[in-house]
């Protein structure tokens, strides 16, 4: 273990293991709590959603298909398709 990583929270071990493993060796000390802010607002926005599905279905309780159904509207509102390639292809270029 690297000096000071016996005081760091088990989160942010996690975050410096998993930039260790993309090969990011250099970075700036904040860089860690800037992911773990990211991943904890994540997993709220998560889990609210799947609160507000599992409300709307009547159950008394969040389970696993409601987590599935936040993450992939998360998925979906976040990310969009590129359009096809014939309608590129169709378009005329100067």
């Amino acid at each position: 273990m690297a000096e000071g990583d016996e005081e760091m929270p088990r989160d942010a071990k996690i975050v410096k293991s998993l930039l260790k493993s993309m090969g990011v060796e250099d970075y700036e000390p904040r860089v860690i709590h800037q992911f773990l802010e990211l991943w904890y607002r994540y997993v709220v926005d998560v889990l609210t959603d799947a609160q507000v599905y599992s409300e709307h279905a009547g159950k008394a309780a969040i389970d696993t298909d409601d987590v599935k159904l936040a993450i992939q509207s998360k998925v979906n509102f976040s990310f969009s398709q590129p359009p096809p390639r014939e309608v590129f292809s169709s378009i005329n270029f100067l």
